[in-house]
């Protein structure tokens, strides 16, 4: 499910190598459908190819060593590393040992699911070679004899006043709860997708999530199960969770957390862990410190891609994967819940040919968003736009956007990181620039020059609102001349929860806190359409479905940009920025209570 280059089939590489030819390929597709078995298998039974020319063109086609098991004798000892029962049900069988290295005969070495299970089952770095079905059966039959098969658990466990019989039954037991919870899942996404299920687009350079083979591991389901329903929900974050005796599964959705409908065995865990670390390109033998990756996958025809952070726990990993929309259609400032005074000034600002643009506000609160809808907004063909992200969240056709790394060294002590890139794209000879995010001098001083000598520059900044931005520019060392004279204007933005539109009510007696609040901010309501919360199927019972922004925005004028100056209190610019028309996020908000959007307990929980 990471990003993978489309794979050709079996019947392509037996086809296309010219082993077969079509009407053999047909022949030899029909027998193995009949039998059950393997079409390289087949082939091979049929006498269309010899083993040779078989385990050579596949080999080669998959980049992994072949052996002939037919002509060696194992180890016992090394053969029977592995059960007999777990052997014959991945179909594979240790052959050798070298160094620390298990040497591991499989029908498939391309499962690399069976490799790491192995691998985290055993302790032992496992190097997979392709090799015949029947030559594997007749291995594991020659090494284990008549050997009784006892029927493999996915995880040794010892439980307090359990025999090892008991133990075994329990974990079946799971076992078996976690194929028919997955299924049931799976079917009930599926029934509720749009068009009847997840498309597929056989083009794509990702799979997708639920081209799931029916003889694939219950893990891998059970993964795509969890992603399904986060897309389902429309969640921003999926949270796994190791607790004591149990996994926890939880969807942010809408800015609140909300547990997930099914529930994985405990005894999953860590093949869970795994699966996702395989998956984000992490290592997966490594559980003491924190690790990073990303996933990319199609689903209902959109791409997605996740970023993902494991961290070790005293129970066990914990993850959560951030869910980022990649497919960036439709970016516009109109779905940000903009007032229309507010959007006007903004369009105005971005409207000019040169300088600093800041968008601040918390860690989830839609800077991303609102600075590529920003962009959109701007975006001429006669121009040049650059961006630096980390990571790119959004692809916006006409811009040229670059995913910075600040863990790759240039040399000398120096990192791809906003700066270098900044520094770089000045030589690019762009018109607009876009830098994620500006958290030190070095980034802050390179973006107030390049606004001074004539570009756009856009870029975000954590502080808790607009006015706060330029004290905290100050204190990261930005010269005082250089904020006054290239800041056009601040966005501090929050993102809050907006009432179901299927199920909310009006509210005929609003709370009088409320009608106080809005006489103080002198907003008038005597048209207002005050609504209230109820409920339905469609919110989840919530009452809230769905979120919006809401703005403060700080215009630069002669007098704020006097006030740019060492030691300048927040609170002597914020007088200066209400004289000159500034909405704070709580008007702004408050507003909104008066369309019958949201709530007045909604967002003072978002402005305080």
């Amino acid at each position: 499910m990471g990003v993978v280059s489309k794979r050709r089939t079996i019947e392509e590489i037996l086809l296309q190598s010219g082993l077969l030819n079509e009407e053999n390929l047909k022949k030899a597709d029909e027998e193995s459908k009949k039998t059950g078995e393997v079409l390289q298998q087949t082939v091979l039974d049929m006498g269309l190819a010899t083993k040779a020319e078989i385990l050579r063109i596949l080999s080669r086609e998959w980049r992994v060593r072949a052996v002939d098991l037919s002509e060696m004798d194992i180890d016992p000892d090394v053969g029977k590393i592995l059960p007999k029962q777990l052997a014959k049900q991945k179909m594979v069988i240790p052959f050798a040992k070298e160094e620390g290295m298990l040497l591991l005969a499989m029908r498939d070495p391309r499962d690399v699911f069976a490799v790491e299970d192995i691998q985290l089952r055993f302790g032992i770095q496992v190097i997979p070679y392709l090799a015949m079905p029947t030559d594997i059966r007749a291995s594991i039959s020659k090494v284990h004899g008549g050997e009784e098969e006892v029927a493999e658990v996915l995880e040794e466990e010892e439980v307090e006043g359990q025999t090892p019989q008991q133990a075994q039954v329990s974990h079946e037991d799971m076992a078996a709860e976690a194929q028919e919870l997955t299924k049931e899942l799976l079917e009930g996404l599926n029934a509720s997708a749009t068009g009847g299920g997840v498309e597929v687009d056989k083009g794509a350079e990702v799979e997708d999530i639920m081209q799931v083979d029916t003889s694939a591991p219950e893990v891998e389901k059970l993964v795509n199960a969890i992603i399904l329903e986060a897309l389902r929900l429309k969640a921003s974050d999926i949270h796994i969770e190791p607790f004591e005796k149990k996994l926890l599964i939880r969807y942010r959705v809408d800015g609140a957390l909300r547990k997930s409908t099914f529930k994985v065995p405990f005894t999953y865990r860590n093949a869970l862990m795994a699966k996702i670390k395989i998956m984000g390109g992490m290592n997966i033998t490594e559980r003491r410190i924190p690790q990073d990756g990303r996933i990319a996958i199609k689903a209902q025809g959109k791409p997605y891609e996740f970023r993902v952070n494991i961290v070790p726990t005293v129970l066990g990993e914990s993850a959560v994967l951030r869910i980022l929309d990649r497919s960036g259609a439709n970016l516009s400032l109109d779905q940000l819940g903009f007032l229309p005074e507010t959007q006007r000034k903004f369009l105005e600002s971005l409207a000019k040919p040169y300088g600093l643009i800041l968008v601040c506000g918390p860690t989830g609160s839609g800077k991303s968003f609102t600075l590529m809808a920003a962009l959109a907004a701007v975006r001429d063909p006669e121009e040049k736009i650059l961006t630096a992200e980390n990571p790119v969240e959004y692809n916006l056709e006409g811009v040229v956007q670059v995913q910075v790394n600040p863990d790759l060294s240039l040399g000398e002590g120096r990192r791809f990181d906003f700066a270098s890139a900044l520094r770089a794209f000045l030589r690019q000879d762009p018109d607009t620039i876009m830098v994620g995010e500006i958290r030190d001098e070095e980034t802050g001083h390179i973006a107030c020059e390049a606004a001074m000598t004539g570009h756009l520059v856009l870029s975000t900044i954590h502080t808790n609102d607009a006015t706060s931005v330029l004290g905290r520019l100050s204190e990261m060392g930005v010269p005082a001349y250089l904020i006054g004279s290239t800041l056009e204007c601040v966005l501090a933005q929050r993102l809050i929860r907006t009432l179901c539109k299927a199920c909310k009510v009006p509210d005929d007696k609003p709370n009088p806190d409320l009608l106080k609040a809005l006489d103080e901010a002198k907003i008038d309501y005597s048209k207002a359409t005050f609504m209230k919360t109820k409920g339905c199927a469609k919110c989840g019972n919530k009452g809230m479905k769905g979120r919006t922004a809401i703005h403060e925005l700080m215009v630069m004028n002669d007098e704020i940009r006097m006030m740019c100056k060492p030691g300048v209190k927040s609170e002597e610019i914020r007088v200066a920025a209400r004289k000159n028309g500034m909405i704070t996020l709580t008007e702004d908000g408050f507003t909104k209570v008066t369309m019958g959007l949201t709530t007045y307990e909604e967002i003072l929980a978002a402005a305080k």
